[in-house]
């Protein structure tokens, strides 16, 4: 359908369209998904950024909602300081609405929104080439620059119901949860290893405790390795399914050939089945992840203890993100797993972000997609 539209902010009264046409785009891959955010797709925009534009575009004809993005500030580290940086996502249109030139329309809305110098994060998926394509193949919308700043895995741990191996741990490494007086040295842990990756966002420790960046993360669900009083590494098991759904919308040639192998398999081994298509998928995200030194025994033992609290949720699956060359990723690989694979880059109209970043590896906070 082609014809003009209205493009701008969404209001209050958008929200059920917009939910509507969420969870009705299916991503394509092996695993087709459809990420629903119910009850109320404004919940999760928080964990985004502050602010969080919402762009609806409409139908003048009829009053369809046509297409949706987002465009979010908060505070990241980039070239090791502190500073303000954006997001760009949640690109949504409608099937009977592409073609239609939505995204270059949007765009200019973004880049006049766009304080100058501002630096965004985008994430586009390997097997979502028709997005590339818009954003970065074709002519960039509205003058935008990009630059790829590496490729991105992320894997789906998948969790065993039953206890796994404790981990064995040299010179007095410990993993616990961490408590509300333990908070703000976890705070001043991220800030002072934050500034190792490109985006890690800054966190503060009103984000622990009560505000809506990390909405549902509570302080037992951050685990902190430790020598003594020292601070090695710090991970999150973020379960976000009180506002957010993923729910599998069809399985690709080769998985449905195998998923009744997989899943005898899955049982055998204590994991769950592959999940049935219309049901969410029972997962939860790993988050606020940094290491001191990178060093892979810490790395190890925080991703055992998520996943051992992940299974405790009833979750089938951790979901962790990498650079393709972190050497953390190393690391979680060694649990079975399932990768999809995506590139990150960096966005903006004001300045060339070729020229503007050194070489640091990024870091994306998965569970904020």
């Amino acid at each position: 359908m082609s014809g003009t539209f209205d493009i701008g902010l969404a209001q209050p009264a958008d929200e059920p369209d917009i939910r509507a046409l969420v969870g009705s785009v299916a991503m394509p891959g092996d695993v087709s998904v459809r990420f629903a955010r119910e009850p109320d797709y404004l919940l999760g925009t928080t964990i985004m950024g502050d602010p969080c534009d919402v762009l609806v575009a409409r139908h003048q004809l009829d009053g369809q909602l046509a297409g949706i993005a987002c465009r979010a500030e908060r505070r990241s580290f980039l070239n090791g300081e502190e500073t303000t940086t954006g997001y760009i996502g949640q690109i949504r249109i409608a099937e009977e609405f592409r073609g239609n030139w939505l995204i270059q329309r949007g765009a200019r809305i973004v880049r006049d929104r766009s304080p100058k110098g501002l630096i965004y994060l985008g994430v586009i998926s390997h097997e979502n080439p028709r997005a590339r394509a818009a954003l970065i193949e074709r002519r960039p919308p509205a003058g935008l620059h990009a630059k790829r700043l590496s490729g991105l895995t992320t894997c789906a741990l998948i969790l065993r119901r039953r206890p796994q191996r404790k981990v064995r741990s040299t010179g007095g490494l410990t993993v616990g949860t961490a408590t509300a007086s333990l908070l703000p040295q976890v705070v001043t842990f991220l800030q002072g290893h934050g500034g190792k990756r490109h985006f890690f966002p800054a966190y503060t420790l009103e984000d622990f405790t009560g505000g809506t960046a990390l909405r549902g993360l509570a302080a037992e669900d951050v685990l902190v390795a430790h020598r003594g009083n020292r601070i090695l590494g710090v991970l999150a098991v973020w379960d976000q399914h009180e506002y957010k759904q993923d729910i599998v919308d069809s399985y690709g040639p080769r998985l449905a050939r195998t998923r009744p192998a997989y899943n005898a398999a899955a049982r055998l081994l204590g994991a769950h089945p592959l999940t049935p298509v219309g049901e969410a998928i029972p997962l939860a995200f790993g988050a606020c992840m940094s290491v001191a030194e990178e060093d892979p025994e810490v790395m190890h033992a925080l991703v055992h203890a998520a996943c051992e609290r992940a299974a405790g949720l009833g979750k089938a699956y951790l979901m962790l993100g990498f650079a393709d060359t972190d050497p953390l990723l190393q690391v979680a690989l060694h649990w079975p797993h399932i990768t999809y694979h995506s590139d990150v880059y960096a966005l903006s109209w004001s300045v060339d972000p070729a020229k503007v970043l050194d070489r640091r590896l990024p870091y994306v906070e998965v569970a904020t997609l």
